[in-house]
């Protein structure tokens, strides 16, 4: 078990894939009729800086319609999963704080009374536990588990409480009923050997089940106490999960991912993860705080390059697809990136939306007159999408949106922002200007305005008379002073009166 692995995908995924996901809008339900919606909205907003970068924020709520009613049959009311996760950056660390809470309906009978799980990980190294008791009637499980990166080990002990009234009909109803299962299950070599195989061939041989194992350390009339072992380790003798991996993946044209997985491994310095669930009011949390490297983003962009130039480098010069030439030029920021998630399953609805990437695109034009045509182009394809440019601004500048009449014309339009509803092909809008200029209250807007010109040439001519009064007084000075060919004492200098006589 490797706590940290959701984590690790979400971030390869924000970090590398994400610009290429909003290039196929379809990944989002609308290219893969099968598994789409019946209703389902789409939104996607990018504000364009100053600076030339792009903020993206995208919102989906998707609606079951007619099948709502189907999907209520399986789920009872106040069935809901929600979840949220975010980057900050910090003076020395960037910090990922994510939460998912299951809101559970209220069951027949409740059996759980509690369940605690506390773990921490760093890269493939961790450790953790978990507790779990139960009400109907009182059991408690307990698990401690390790990982590393040649090996992962799982030890688990279980007090179990015999009754014929809750479980009749299962192996937890008597001591005979238990005792027989466990004779064919943990109690019999050939099964756990035939388990540990269905493991390995799970994980396409990833791993090597070394040991797999119970003991029955005590049975009564009332209860057993039981114990389950679990080692694994990588499948080939001598080396890490990674350099496994690995060796599977470059059948599929994966060579070189072992330096990529191990340097996003070293991007994560720590982990904490937390999970509790409480019997009074039906919900599970899971709390989880990644801490990673203070310079993510500047590592997220080199791991982005090194996973992109080996694919550049497969197609003759000046051959490779546009859209790969554009997301190797463009930088990208997630360290202050946040995303939501909410799904009823009892009314069949559910809505996602993530905002804070930043983007740094290559343009074309100059500083303050520029396009961003491979911004579009990658894009393509956005059937359905309500999309929105927005000018950004930074206190001094600010950008406005210019749609040249030959392109499709907004829906709608804001003194800083234009939208396109049900917009079909986003490369469509690859000629729309962004302009920036000064704000109308900022100071150098002020001073280039006719405003600010009248005050300044006012300010100038002061100035110009200043000085020529000043160079007019002194010149009148120096005509009025004595034609003499020495040098007359100063006033108030040279020998005074003499003393009167006494």
């Amino acid at each position: 078990m490797n706590v940290s692995r959701r984590d690790t995908a979400r971030f390869l995924a924000s970090g590398l894939m994400l610009l290429a996901l909003f290039s196929s809008i379809g990944l989002f339900g609308h290219g893969q009729t099968s598994l789409s919606l019946p209703s389902q909205q789409d939104s996607l907003a990018l504000t364009v800086k100053p600076d030339r970068s792009v903020e993206v924020a995208w919102n989906t709520t998707s609606s079951l319609g007619t099948l709502t009613q189907n999907v209520s049959s399986l789920f009872t009311p106040g069935y809901e999963i929600h979840s949220s996760s975010s980057f900050s950056q910090q003076s020395s660390s960037v910090v990922q704080t994510s939460t998912i809470q299951y809101q559970l309906p209220p069951p027949a009978v409740s059996i759980f009374d509690s369940i605690s799980l506390t773990a921490t990980q760093t890269g493939l190294t961790g450790s953790g536990s978990l507790t779990i008791t139960t009400n109907v009637p009182t059991s408690t499980i307990t698990a401690t588990f390790s990982t590393s990166p040649t090996q992962v080990k799982v030890n688990a002990t279980a007090q179990l409480h015999f009754s014929p009234a809750f479980f009749g009909g299962t192996f937890l109803a008597n001591q005979t009923a238990f005792q027989t299962e466990w004779n064919r299950t943990f109690g019999n070599v050939t099964w756990t050997d035939i388990i540990a195989s269905q493991i390995q061939n799970a994980t396409v041989h990833f791993i090597t089940v070394t040991a797999f194992n119970g003991t029955l350390t005590s049975i009564d009339t009332n209860q057993a106490t039981v114990s389950i072992g679990f080692v694994a380790v990588p499948s080939q003798p001598g080396t890490d999960f990674v350099t496994v991996l690995e060796n599977i993946l470059t059948p599929f044209g994966g060579i070189g991912f072992d330096a990529i997985i191990r340097s996003a491994l070293d991007l994560q310095t720590g982990e904490t993860l937390n999970l509790t669930y409480s019997g009074s009011t039906y919900t599970l949390t899971l709390q989880s705080t990644t801490t990673y490297v203070g310079d993510l983003d500047a590592q997220v962009n080199k791991l982005k390059t090194q996973y992109l130039q080996p694919l550049l480098a497969a197609f003759p010069a000046g051959t490779a697809p546009a859209s790969l030439v554009f997301l190797n030029a463009t930088s990208i920021t997630i360290s202050q990136m946040s995303t939501t998630s909410d799904l009823d399953l009892s009314a069949g609805t559910s809505s996602t939306s993530l905002k804070g990437l930043l983007l740094k695109p290559p343009t074309v034009g100059s500083n303050t007159n520029f396009t961003i045509p491979g911004l579009f182009q990658t894009l393509g394809k956005t059937p359905g999408v309500n999309f929105t440019l927005i000018g950004g601004s930074d206190g001094t500048n600010e950008v406005k949106i210019v749609v040249p009449a030959d392109i499709p014309q907004p829906s709608s339009t804001t003194s800083n922002s234009a939208t396109w509803t049900n917009l079909q092909d986003a490369s469509s809008l690859s000629a729309v200007e962004f302009r920036v200029q000064p704000l109308p209250n900022s100071l150098l807007a002020f001073l280039v305005s006719p405003v600010g010109i009248a005050i300044e040439a006012v300010v100038a001519i002061a100035i110009v008379v200043a000085v020529v009064l000043y160079l007019a007084r002194r010149s009148a000075a120096k005509n009025r002073l004595p034609m003499t060919s020495g040098l007359a004492p100063s006033p108030g200098l040279g020998p005074g009166p003499a003393p009167p006589s006494p």
